[in-house]
């Protein structure tokens, strides 16, 4: 529990029972400093009134630019918002402060939950702020640590949108950053909504779920499986386990995040980091059932850096 004890002549604050020294108060705020690793047993919890607690990493949380973290309370739970307060003689980046920090907010805008709260481009000392909220009951530590993950993925965006996309080595052999940096930004940017990443835990055959508003005003939902590397048409394990997939992907609802209602693709999306050799897609088709036939999509990776190059801009 995070709690605040106050006496007439004292104010402690306690997480998980150990006492915390105050560094700064008014009467509208109680500014708390502790480590990481305090945080190990609590979950998300309205905070105190005004109560603040800030935490420094080394590491900026596994970002290398966002050094400073702060909890506050809210109604269902705690907001982080994540500084970053730099000076010009100390940047080192490929491109001026300024420039990255405008990249860094306007990529904010294509990843689900980001706020930016502050940035100040102006000044000898240059920063940004980015604020996410915590559901009351999810693990501080694990939150805090997926926060960082999904500010690393931003920040390749940002990366990407000033210098122009890198296809990198690891997207031949390892799916999830080929999801996280490649397909789920770009996704974005093509202007699907509702988009969502299973990280490793498919929704029955469903890396990626997504959605696109018609012009009749009403949703189609889409279903992405992603490979890495090469489907060959010889390999029949590999094509029947795609099959498979296919088959549960149309025939298994989904459910999105706060909503009883199921929610059925009517497109479904191979997207692989290879390409598909030896007649592979051909084969796929002819044994898939025909009623899904033209609605099952094929992207490899030309096809992939094409999207890329027409929907991957700085804003």
């Amino acid at each position: 529990m995070i709690e605040l004890e106050r006496t007439e002549d004292n104010i402690t604050v306690l997480i998980s029972e150990k006492a915390f020294e105050i560094t700064d108060a008014s009467d509208e705020f109680i500014l708390v400093e502790c480590g990481f690793a305090d945080l190990e047993n609590e979950a998300a919890q309205p905070l105190p009134d005004g109560l603040v607690i800030e935490i420094r990493s080394e590491d900026g949380f596994g970002t290398y630019f966002f050094h400073e973290l702060e909890l506050t309370g809210e109604t269902h739970g705690v907001a982080l918002a994540f500084r970053c307060h730099t000076p010009n003689k100390y940047w080192e980046g490929k491109y001026g402060l300024a420039t990255f920090l405008a990249a860094v907010r306007d990529q904010a805008g294509h990843h689900d939950n980001w706020d930016v709260t502050q940035i100040e481009l102006e000044d000898d000392w240059k920063g940004i702020t980015l604020k996410r909220l915590i559901a009351k009951g999810d693990p501080l530590q694990a939150s805090i640590l997926a926060a960082g993950a999904d500010l690393q993925t931003l920040i390749h965006t940002a990366e990407v949108a000033l210098s122009g996309f890198v296809w990198e080595d690891e997207y031949a052999t390892k799916e999830d950053p080929f999801c996280r940096e490649l397909l789920y930004p770009l996704l974005r940017r093509m202007g699907f909504v509702f988009v969502r990443y299973m990280h490793g835990n498919r929704e029955y055959g469903k890396d990626f779920t997504f959605s696109e508003l018609t012009p009749f005003g009403h949703y189609r939902h889409y279903g992405l499986q992603a490979k890495a590397g090469d489907i060959s048409g010889g390999v029949n394990a590999a094509i029947d386990g795609l099959l498979g997939q296919i088959a549960d992907a149309f025939a298994m609802p989904y459910y999105e995040i706060g909503s009883k209602e199921p929610r059925y693709i009517s497109s479904f999306i191979i997207a692989i980091s290879g390409k598909f050799t030896e007649n592979a897609r051909e084969k796929i088709v002819e044994k898939m059932p025909k009623g899904v036939i033209g609605s099952v999509y094929f992207l490899d990776r030309e096809y992939i850096t094409e999207l890329v190059e027409r929907y991957w801009k700085t804003k």
